[in-house]
């Protein structure tokens, strides 16, 4: 049975004292408050829902570390815990090396977590150039397929986290969308295999689009290609996140429902429940539920 990470709310008031600015993630907005009663009712749900499906939840408790009384020093996109490593599904993870380094210092926390759990876990050397997060990531262990954005994740990365899980086969999208999981989905039907994809293609860069459609082509499974609405959107636009799922056997898990026509049909004609969570606060963070999630 699938495992799922989820990292309970800190302490402190959830970027209480104003979300930070990254590079790439034109979702946040320097300064900005979540509403706390809407985060804990919203993640309340998260865990509820997840507890409910055929998966084994593990939730861990927010770490003290990164909830210092001083503001400065307080990292809250730990509850993010996708961006932090990367699991093959089957006692390993591969340690995210952040591009965004302010935030390498969560997945330092985390790996230490892991080690405590039992799980193997393996870092990227220092001295490579490789840059490689979680949340640019998608692995599909039945079929051997990584997805991999390269946006945060640079090209180096992505092939050595490919060569560290032997994987069959690598299909790389480049955008300047931030991570992966804010354009794309796989989906994976009941058997755990790769059913269907579905992203925004307009985000991606041309020869990425046309390597995904002649993946799709190769292994006959349908691309189901939705507007910058159901993604991250666009500079004058925040988009719904609606493709930041975390794809279950037989479930995808979504924060909202798909403004595409397409995907519902599909969906019921693979025999995919799509459930949705709400995550509006966490999208202000530029996160959904992938985000929030992580398979071990």
């Amino acid at each position: 049975m699938m495992k799922i990470l989820i990292s309970k709310l800190p302490k402190n008031a959830w970027w209480g004292h104003g979300t930070p600015i990254y590079e790439n993630n034109p979702a946040m907005k320097e300064g900005v408050v979540p509403n706390q009663e809407i985060v804990a009712v919203e993640m309340f749900m998260l865990s509820k829902l997840f507890n409910r499906l055929p998966v084994d939840v593990v939730e861990i408790d927010f770490p003290y570390f990164l909830d210092q009384q001083n503001t400065k020093q307080r990292q809250h996109d730990f509850v993010f815990v996708r961006d932090l490593f990367v699991s093959n599904q089957n006692g390993i993870c591969i340690i995210s090396k952040f591009k965004e380094k302010a935030r390498q210092v969560e997945a330092d926390i985390m790996q230490i977590m892991l080690d405590s759990m039992g799980y193997k876990t393996i870092r990227i050397p220092s001295k490579s150039t490789a840059t490689a997060e979680g949340g640019e990531f998608y692995f599909c262990p039945q079929d051997g397929v990584l997805f991999s954005g390269a946006c945060r994740n640079n090209i180096k990365g992505a092939e050595w986290v490919a060569q560290e899980f032997n994987v069959d086969e690598l299909v790389l999208m480049k955008s300047n969308a931030f991570h992966i999981d804010t354009l794309f989905t796989p989906v994976i039907n009941v058997d755990n295999e790769l059913v269907a994809v579905i992203a925004c293609t307009s985000l991606m860069e041309k020869d990425s689009v046309e390597n995904l459609k002649l993946f799709a082509k190769r292994k006959d499974i349908e691309l189901v290609e939705v507007p910058p609405e159901d993604a991250i959107g666009t500079k004058d636009e925040l988009g719904e996140f609606a493709v930041n799922c975390e794809p279950i056997p037989g479930y995808l898990i979504g924060p909202t429902r798909f403004r595409s026509n397409k995907v519902a049909p599909l969906l019921k004609e693979l025999g995919v429940m799509h459930i949705t969570v709400p995550t509006t606060q966490f999208r202000l963070s530029g996160g959904a539920i992938h985000c929030l999630t992580n398979e071990l």
